[in-house]
């Protein structure tokens, strides 16, 4: 019973110090004073499409979007990809810290949550089968889990990776999208095809620098006849 009225302190999602918040308050609660600091949150005005923060209140596309025309109507991103959640994405990705799944799952789940109307299906970015025995595990599809769970929408696995990519780092965007185009195939299911034809998809990944790979997602997802793709990431 006091357990249940007074519950033990808890301990920040990323590193060992005391939760700055209660118990009950929901995933920024469980971070500590300096996590919530350090983590930049992006918040409005937000680009209509890609979703990257604008300095003008009545500006509705950015840059970037303006006169573009693409595939993926709609991105929305938690935080900054500033060198602390840089950090938290290379300890979750590539260094075993695969809880982390939870707090970003759930932080990405309010962000997609912004999306209306939500999603019919949740669906992730594949990794090639080669990339997927090396690394153990698909981060983007953790995250989708957890994004499913929290928006109460079915998860299911849209597309494959038929071809291993190199690291896009250093490539701009337009020399990325050339680099993936191909990359990337519908399931092959019949049933699943007929399924997603005319509904609304919401695509998972971990990371949105050029939004080249989500793009051609969307793209391969238009391509099945899915009417609107929208995609939610951790940083950006």
């Amino acid at each position: 019973m006091w357990e249940h009225l007074f519950p033990p302190p808890t301990t920040c999602w990323f590193c060992s110090s005391p939760a700055g918040g209660h118990p009950w308050s929901g995933v920024w609660g469980r971070l500590c004073a300096v996590c919530r600091r350090r983590l930049v949150r992006i918040s409005p005005p937000l680009c209509r499409r890609c979703g990257k923060p604008l300095a003008g209140q009545g500006t509705v596309l950015c840059g970037d979007c303006k006169g573009r025309v693409g595939h993926l109507d709609q991105n929305r991103s938690v935080v900054r990809y500033n060198e602390f959640a840089r950090e938290i994405v290379a300890l979750f990705k590539y260094r075993g810290r695969e809880r982390l799944a939870r707090p970003l799952g759930r932080m990405m789940a309010e962000s997609a949550a912004g999306h209306d109307p939500l999603p019919d299906w949740i669906t992730f970015v594949p990794l090639h089968p080669s990339r997927l025995k090396e690394r153990g595990f698909n981060q983007a599809e953790l995250l989708a889990r957890i994004v499913s769970a929290r928006l109460n929408r079915p998860l299911i696995p849209l597309l494959k990776r038929v071809r291993p990519t190199e690291p896009q780092s250093l490539r701009n965007r337009r020399e990325r999208l050339v680099a993936l185009r191909g990359a990337f195939a519908l399931a092959e299911d019949r049933e699943v095809r007929t399924k997603i034809a005319g509904t609304r998809v919401l695509i998972v990944d971990d990371v949105y620098t050029t939004g080249s790979t989500l793009e051609e997602c969307a793209r391969i997802l238009k391509e099945g006849e899915v009417k609107r793709v929208v995609s939610v990431t951790f940083a950006r």
